[in-house]
């Protein structure tokens, strides 16, 4: 399949929709494939408690982990772009970590989930952990992974402080700290689907800049491209999507480092192939992980940051050893 876009994209095409089929059939109350096309078209012609299920809970849940897969891919792909670094990702630099310690101080100061402020607070707090990245890769790119890593041990340390401190909010705080997809809703995935779709438009406007990214300042200024404008305004692209995503499901690691260092081995570098089959392949592997954070201790559920971090950690350790 190497070097061949079309047909990654036809098996990861097939993939999406045996594991959405998957992921709706699974869980506590066994679907069939039967029960899902009649509760789609024919809803009175079964029971009303597994119609409820399939439209409003299993449906909207599996929907979620392919935008959410995507995004989180999508913002990988641009960290590594702009400070070019393929092992950047916004949970290994600390931009999740920073949204999810805006969100966990936004309870503590009486912030709701519902309230419309909750994803602007998580935003302040990607941009900022993001601007501060950017600062730091501007005058040393070579130390950008230990801060990044170190500012994420810090944000971490910051919010299980919080969550100590506030035993009030400690469920809500801890629910951002591990990640899920068990509270997803069709209101919850409009939002994320719309700021993914636009973030991924503007995105795939700019593949040719972030080409240019990859090279040195000299060629890419040369060329004709503006660096300092390309790149604000990708990292704020960036920083929106991720902020949305732990919004609305917590942190979910290494799922933006995974996709795009797949992808590349399979199509090569080049950001117009990249991204879209980037983004499918994120969501793959989240519709998978969801799977098996329900299927490995089922009746109840894991949660979904700890199944992401276990398949990303050994592909983490395998870039560092290749970049050392």
């Amino acid at each position: 399949m190497r070097r061949r876009p079309g047909l990654v994209a036809l098996v990861l095409g097939v993939l999406i929709v045996v594991l959405m089929v998957l992921g709706i059939c699974l869980g506590s109350v066994r679907i069939t494939v039967t029960d899902i096309i009649q509760a789609m078209f024919s809803p009175s012609r079964i029971k009303a408690n597994t119609a409820y299920i399939i439209r409003n809970l299993r449906i909207p849940r599996v929907l979620s982990a392919v935008v959410a897969g995507a995004g989180l891919a999508l913002c990988g792909l641009i960290f590594q772009s702009v400070f070019r670094n393929p092992m950047a990702d916004s949970y290994v630099l600390g931009v999740s970590s920073g949204a999810s310690f805006s969100v966990g101080l936004g309870f503590v100061v009486g912030i709701s989930y519902a309230d419309v402020s909750l994803p602007v607070v998580a935003f302040m707090g990607s941009m900022l952990t993001t601007a501060l990245l950017f600062g730091i890769s501007r005058k040393n790119t070579s130390s950008l992974l230990l801060s990044g890593i170190a500012l994420n041990f810090f944000l971490s340390a910051a919010t299980t402080l919080t969550i100590y401190m506030s035993n009030r909010q400690a469920e809500n705080i801890l629910f951002w700290t591990l990640g899920s997809l068990g509270n997803s809703s069709w209101g919850r995935l409009a939002i994320m689907a719309a700021i993914t779709t636009v973030a991924a438009l503007i995105t795939a406007r700019n593949c040719n800049a972030m080409d240019l990214l990859l090279m040195d300042d000299s060629t890419a200024i040369s060329s004709g491209l503006n660096i300092r404008v390309t790149r604000i305004v990708l990292l704020t692209v960036a920083s929106i999507v991720t902020a949305t995503i732990v919004c609305f499901c917590g942190i979910i690691g290494f799922v933006g480092l995974m996709s795009p260092h797949f992808m590349r081995i399979l199509v090569g570098p080049k950001h117009r192939r990249l991204l879209p089959l980037s983004m499918m392949m994120g969501s793959t592997i989240l519709l998978f992980s969801d799977i098996l954070c329900r299927y490995i201790v089922a009746p109840s559920q894991l949660p979904i940051g700890i199944v992401t971090s276990i398949l990303g950690a050994p592909v983490f350790l395998m870039l560092l050893r290749k970049r050392r």
